[in-house]
């Protein structure tokens, strides 16, 4: 799979289901959405796109709804959706023909894996309805564009945070499903990054398969192993620092600033990532963007609908350029969003050596930042430590 397991506390059930439809997000929560200077003009009229997600039942699907409705009413789109597949590829596939036949004409999906659309694609293909895929890269056919944040770039921001501060000892990657895109452009990038940027640090590998158990006991081995010789944790993914932390902490190493702190990073954005960057317990986190994720699946979707055609090296709306991403031997158009790497404070951090072609520095978002949209979720739920 492409994506991860959604991340939540440990300790909490999933309530977001419930208040997904009641959360209002403030205004200033949803960034600029300007469709002048951007991909996909303003409809001016009612043009229907389908929508077809995984899940609604995590903060980040919950708020993406909410800022895709909130798009939506600003370009006087007509959404039809969501609807939810539940982790059930064959049922979503149903579901994208369902909004073919209900007369969607360009459809956005987060899909249930890389390659399980097959079915879906040829069917809308040959109702001239094209599909905007959203998080997840495409191996199985044509679509008009992927909409997802650049997880190459995750493993250089954590690797140039990491390298800044570390040159020597040992560093673990919690790799995620290395079999999927978002795990492996990770990881790849990480490594590459640290043996080019830390040649004296040892890089400690462990694949976790997106398992929250199995990264919490990596992450309890290597403490056990190393000590203080642990000088930094990449988590890929937010659901093991509700484990990670206290483990930390238990060991006198949990501190953010402290002389023996062993530095923690994860990627998601979530309202408790923001909490413990603010408590001072996790160093960084990437923020996969909801409302970038919400703002240009949308605006090209309307672009697909009008026969707007785009090529590489056009500019992007999240990212600088749209770039051709390969996968299972398909190749389709994307734009790699750029995603904010937030801190407590702003911070400016050189990378002597990018991979890829990235750029070779990096600014930081505090953690402040009233538009994360960790931080807007947060503060329609009591606050960001409240939330979680």
């Amino acid at each position: 799979m492409d994506r991860h397991p959604a991340p939540r506390r440990a300790r909490h059930t999933s309530r977001i289901a419930a208040v997904a439809a009641a959360l209002t997000l403030a205004a200033a929560g949803c960034g600029s959405h300007t469709t002048n200077n951007n991909p996909g003009t303003s409809s001016g009229g009612q043009i229907k796109i389908g929508v077809a997600l995984t899940y609604n039942n995590t903060a980040f699907w919950a708020a993406y709804i909410n800022y895709e409705k909130q798009y939506a009413d600003q370009d006087k789109v007509q959404l039809i959706g969501p609807l939810l597949a539940q982790a059930d590829a064959s049922l979503q596939n149903q579901q994208i023909e369902e909004l073919v036949n209900q007369g969607a004409q360009a459809i956005i999906v987060n899909p249930e894996t890389a390659t399980s659309l097959g079915p879906a694609i040829n069917y809308a293909n040959a109702h001239h309805v094209q599909l905007v895929s959203v998080d997840t890269i495409v191996g199985v056919g044509h679509v008009y564009m992927v909409v997802r944040a650049s997880n190459t770039l995750y493993g250089q921001d954590a690797c140039a945070y990491i390298t800044s501060k570390v040159q020597s000892g040992y560093v673990l990657d919690l790799e995620g499903d290395l079999a999927s895109s978002n795990g492996g452009d990770r990881s790849t990038a990480f490594e590459s990054c640290v043996a080019q940027n830390a040649p004296g640090v040892k890089l400690l590998k462990e694949p976790t398969n997106w398992t929250e158990a199995t990264a919490v006991s990596d992450a309890q081995n290597a403490v056990n192993a190393y000590g203080s010789q642990l000088k930094a944790i990449y988590a890929q993914w937010s659901s093991p620092d509700t484990g990670i932390i206290p483990l930390l902490q238990s060991k006198g190493y949990g501190k953010v600033g402290a002389a023996n702190h062993v530095i923690l990073i994860s990627d998601d954005g979530v309202p408790f990532e923001m909490c413990d960057i603010q408590k001072g317990t996790l160093d960084a986190a990437q923020s996969q963007p909801a409302n970038l994720y919400a703002q240009y699946a949308l605006q090209y979707a309307i672009d697909a609908a009008k026969g707007v055609t785009h090529k590489e090296g056009d500019p992007g709306g999240g990212a600088p350029t749209l770039q051709n991403v390969t996968y299972n031997g398909d190749t389709n158009l994307a734009d790699p969003i750029v995603a904010p790497f937030v801190t407590a404070t702003q911070q400016t951090i050189n990378v002597a050596k990018p991979v890829d072609s990235l750029p070779n520095t990096l600014t930081t978002t505090p953690v402040t930042d009233s538009t994360l949209w960790g931080n807007v979720y947060g503060a329609a739920h009591g606050g960001v430590c409240a939330s979680s």
